[in-house]
């Protein structure tokens, strides 16, 4: 009895395990099924990751949710694209008498220019727009510029004027106002072109000296021939030569022209063809010359009693002739020659 129930024990003891061995195999086996299909959804999810990725177009497509697109945003045009690829644009360039090429990948002929190492001035000239962007085989010309400042002296020839007038004799010419040139200053902004004067325009004009017009008088006058003395004259058969034949009549006045303070301040008068200078009385001989009312006038002049005002010539004495001093006079004294006379004065 008790052997069997060992052995039924044994038997179900046997059965429980073989149980329990198969229940622990079924769940291990499904476990390890379970983690084989994960395994197996997560490679292919990666595989049609990478498909998509791949081989998927960027425009126009409908993304999943799992899909994986990355995209490259468009920062420079397709000519700037190939420009960064090395490619660059060349032309050709013309400046201080040499021409050369020039390949640069910059996005303006300015920069373009000044990588190449050509300076350019205020005033330089360029062919082409500096903003631009540099072209294939262009010819780029640069015209050195400059701009001077400069200052000129300007002279201008005075102007002449004539008139005429009845103080002189014709022929006889008086210069009453000097003629003087006019002198400015000219500062100008001129531009050259490659040494070559392109422009010029004026800053500053500063006149030093305005132009004064020359006037001088011509005479219209004729000349006034002088009086001839009286003959002599023959009384009883004996001959009587007078050393002076002085006019009858009181003199005439003339226009004065000049007064005594004048004349001596000139010293030396020409009007009417003749030549005036003055002397002192104090010079007369003795006597006076035997000049019949000899006195000094209210102006000053040593006058006859006939109101002439006594002079001195190598004319015949006793000639009359006009004067620019208000009198006409009369030659008592020899001493000047032609038509200089000598003015007898206090």
């Amino acid at each position: 009895m008790t052997e069997r129930r060992r052995a039924t024990k044994a038997v179900v003891g046997a059965g429980v395990l073989t149980v329990l061995a198969l229940s622990i195999g079924g769940v291990v086996s499904a476990e390890l099924r379970s983690g084989d299909v994960a395994a197996d959804q997560e490679a292919a999810a990666v595989e049609q990751t990478r498909t998509t990725s791949a081989a998927m177009p960027l425009v126009n497509t409908a993304l999943d949710s799992g899909d994986i697109v990355r995209l490259t945003p468009a920062s420079r045009s397709i000519e700037r694209d190939a420009l960064a690829d090395g490619e660059g644009v060349t032309f050709s360039v013309t400046v201080d008498g040499a021409t050369f090429n020039v390949t640069s990948t910059a996005d303006t002929l300015a920069d373009a220019l000044a990588e190449a190492g050509v300076a350019l001035g205020w005033d330089d000239q360029v062919s082409a727009d500096l903003s631009a962007a540099p072209e294939e085989g262009a010819a780029i010309v640069i015209n050195r510029g400059t701009t001077q400042y400069v200052t000129e002296q300007i002279i201008t020839p005075h102007a002449s004027e004539t008139r005429n007038t009845s103080s002189l004799l014709v022929g006889e010419t008086r210069v009453v106002q000097e003629g003087v040139d006019g002198d400015q200053r000219v500062s100008s902004s001129v531009q050259y072109v490659d040494g070559v004067e392109v422009s010029r325009s004026t800053v500053l004009t500063t006149q030093l000296t305005a132009p004064v017009t020359e006037i001088v008088e011509v005479g219209t006058r004729k000349p006034v021939v002088a009086a001839a003395p009286a003959a002599p004259s023959s009384s009883g058969g004996g001959t009587t030569t007078t050393e002076e034949a002085p006019s009858t009549g009181g003199a005439s006045s003339t226009s004065a022209e000049y007064t005594l303070a004048a004349f001596k301040r000139a010293g030396v008068v020409n009007w009417g063809g003749y030549k005036f200078t003055y002397y002192s009385q104090s010079v007369l001989p003795g006597g006076g010359l035997s000049i019949p009312g000899r006195h000094i006038n209210a102006d000053g002049y040593v006058s006859d009693g006939d109101g002439y005002i006594v002079l001195a010539s190598s004319a015949p004495k006793g000639s009359v002739i006009n004067t620019p001093f208000g009198y006409q006079g009369k030659v008592y004294d020899r001493g000047t020659v032609g038509n200089h006379y000598d003015v007898y004065i206090r």
